[in-house]
């Protein structure tokens, strides 16, 4: 189990995504009234997870890479497809899901000092 920590390392690329993708959604919210801008977002964590476990590449590696994809949205009449609404909501939901990795990460880490006898 020391040596394989997969759930730590899935955990931490899960967390890295959402920062990642936070960083994504703040651009878009700062260019909501650049013509001619596109909305984009990060592939979503399961896809890149799920190419992981069948290609057999390391998941830190392809998060990391995580391909920029533009969303779908109707554009403004300068062209622009950045809705204000649907960034927020989906950063209300892109920081549920770093807190999730997060916990995930702290549970596992107290799960492993009580296994070794250390006080949490």
């Amino acid at each position: 189990m020391i040596n394989d920590l997969a759930l730590l390392k899935t955990t931490s690329a899960m967390a890295g995504h959402a920062a990642r993708r936070h960083a994504v959604l703040s651009e878009n919210i700062a260019n909501a009234n650049t013509p001619d801008f596109k909305a984009k977002d990060l592939k979503p964590f399961a896809e890149i997870y799920k190419q992981s476990a069948q290609s057999g590449a390391s998941l830190a590696a392809l998060s990391m890479s995580s391909q920029l994809v533009e969303t779908v949205g109707s554009a403004d009449p300068n062209g622009n497809t950045v809705s204000l609404e649907g960034q927020m909501l989906t950063s209300v939901q892109t920081v549920g899901k770093h807190d999730l990795a997060l916990l995930m990460y702290r549970k596992t880490l107290d799960m492993m000092k009580l296994a070794i006898g250390k006080n949490i």
